[in-house]
């Protein structure tokens, strides 16, 4: 899921589980089978949680303004009379208010014009209640990407590594479940995501939280396990695979590891001395703080270990000060200060979209390349998110403005919200207004959808229960009326079981399954209260099908044929 997998393009939209709808609808059939009072089949349950780029629609969530404590930091450069100056003082105001209504514990901005920096401030706390400043690292998510692309690049401009060369010309061990597909994909089909890999976040290799030596080799030795769901080079698939190759075949060129080569060849070079690229550097800047998840829509302090197996697709951590050099050097041809780190000529084919990503836009090497709709200017743009954090850098070529917004929150229902601020903050720079954007409902109807239907599942065990002590009263001869005959309480037994079985499962593997194929292990870590719901619901079928089952089976003892042909009890 999102690194966004989150933001913009990691979670694909799709219809309801059809699996968790089957499995009600068994529950109920159960239900009718059996004497006692008719139960009403529950709604339709909601379409599947997604996440993506912005949609146009209506105002963000309303919600209780930044923490007392917030704080802003000065900004650099002389805005006084000027017209950006006057643009920036809306982007900020803005920016507040999107912190406000989304409930953002903690936001970082800055805007880069050419080579300066005319604006950057911090608000709000971390985890711990520490105010924000432009020095607070943030976890940037996908936004990693781009550096890996940067790396990469610095590769080919050195004549070490040849954009259509097969990658295992470079990572000769690097193995698929097709082998014919792997010997196939080439260094340009990962960087634009054509590989045909597809998200890898069921399968365990992306959120590990590894910190150990060669933890990113072991992610990619794991995907010999993967198959390709589409043929290399013909369709755009955005996986976190893609990149986590590329950051090995940065281990093997150069024979360090990513993070030491990221270090010296880019952070240090950019003068990124707030960022860090492995659990050792981010002690040496005082850790990471604690970031947020959303549970019943308010923001949770989370803080997971660093994940030095993900650095190069989306665990990379910098401050919002760092990501002005950065932005810096993508608007001035590959330099900051008296430092080169890609030529003009390399920074411009990183920006270049090479392959159709919908609509307009189109991905290019760890960036992508759009249109700002109303305005109609260039943007090329990466955002990213992790389960606590979420990250959006924005540069405007032709405008020579860049944009950073950064916050210390993340849910994929926001996702769309959280990936609309940074287009606006740059519609307003170029003079436009902002586009409102609309929190996913979806999740909020799934997160009812499975409260009720475990309000209807204990509604049940109790009735169940009651039920229960009627019969075993008849049998016993303590209460007037018959046990139900032998062949319908087996029926009913059975048609019980099953459908707590597949409500169990429906809603355990069925429902997660949706999220791009993700698990519930990765529902729990990016959206913790619709798996505790989901949970839950596994539980509760469990515990009534338990319940039918031991009434079932003590039923047909209890009314079991004696010799004589009386019946026992």
């Amino acid at each position: 899921m999102p690194r966004g997998r989150g933001a913009a393009g990691r979670v694909r939209r799709g219809p309801l589980g059809l699996a968790a709808s089957a499995a009600v609808a068994a529950l109920v059939l159960a239900v009718s089978t059996l004497p006692g009072p008719a139960l009403a089949a529950p709604s339709a349950a909601p379409s599947t949680p997604s996440t993506g780029a912005p949609p146009s629609a209506t105002p963000a969530i309303p919600g209780p303004g930044p923490a007392a404590s917030s704080r802003a930091v000065p900004a650099e450069g002389d805005l006084a009379g000027g017209q950006l100056g006057d643009r920036v003082g809306r982007a900020r105001d803005y920016l507040r208010r999107h912190m406000s209504a989304l409930r953002i514990p903690g936001l970082a901005y800055a805007v880069v014009h050419g080579d300066r920096v005319v604006d950057q401030g911090a608000w709000g706390v971390d985890g711990d209640g520490a105010p924000l400043t432009v020095e607070t690292p943030f976890v940037l998510g996908s936004v990693s990407k781009s550096f890996t692309a940067l790396a990469v690049m610095q590769l080919v401009e050195a004549g070490q590594v040849e954009l259509d060369a097969p990658v295992r010309r470079y990572v000769p061990w690097f193995r698929l479940a097709d082998e014919s597909a792997a010997a196939r994909i080439t260094v340009r089909q990962l960087l634009i995501q054509t590989s045909g890999l597809p998200q890898v976040a069921a399968l365990g290799l992306t959120d590990r939280y590894d910190n150990t030596p060669g933890a990113l080799a072991r992610s990619v030795r794991d995907l010999a396990a993967v198959r390709p769901t589409a043929e290399p080079g013909a369709t755009h698939q955005y996986s976190d695979a893609n990149y986590q190759i590329l950051g090995v075949l940065v281990e093997e060129v150069t024979g360090q590891t990513y993070a030491e080569y990221l270090r010296r060849n880019v952070l240090d070079p950019l003068r990124m001395t707030r960022s860090a690229a492995t659990e050792a550097e981010a002690r040496a800047i005082g850790g990471i703080p604690a970031g947020h998840r959303y549970y019943l829509g308010r923001p949770r302090r989370f803080d997971p270990p660093f994940d030095g197996s993900g650095i190069s697709d989306g665990f990379l951590a910098a401050s919002p000060a760092d990501l002005t050099h950065y932005l810096i050097a993508q608007l001035n041809g590959g330099r900051y200060g008296d430092r080169q780190v890609l030529s003009a000529a390399g920074v411009a084919q990183l920006h270049a979209g090479q392959v159709a990503t919908g609509g307009t836009g189109r991905y290019a090497l760890g960036w992508r390349d759009d249109v700002l709709s109303g305005l109609g200017d260039r943007v090329v743009w990466h955002a990213g998110a992790t389960a606590n954090f979420f990250g959006h850098l924005l540069v405007l070529p032709d405008s020579e403005l860049a944009v950073v917004v950064l916050a210390n929150s993340y849910s994929l229902a926001l996702d769309g919200p959280l990936v609309a601020a940074g287009f606006n903050v740059a519609r307003i720079l170029r003079g436009g207004s902002p586009v409102a954007a609309e929190a996913d409902p979806t999740f909020t109807w799934v997160l009812g959808g499975l409260l009720a239907v475990l309000a209807l599942l204990l509604a049940l065990v109790a009735w169940s229960l009651v039920r229960a002590v009627r019969l075993v009263a008849v049998v016993w001869g303590r209460r007037a009326g018959a046990a139900p005959p032998r062949g319908r309480t087996a029926t009913g037994t059975l048609a019980w079981v099953a459908g707590c079985a597949a409500l169990a499962l429906g809603t355990g593997w069925g429902l997660p399954a949706l999220w791009d194929g993700a698990g519930l292990a990765q529902v729990l870590l990016f959206a913790p209260d619709l798996g505790h719901a989901a949970i839950a619901v596994v539980l509760g079928a469990a515990l009534l099908g338990l319940v039918r089952l031991g009434l079932g089976g003590y039923l047909m003892v209890a009314t079991r044929p004696k010799a004589g042909g009386a019946v026992s009890g």
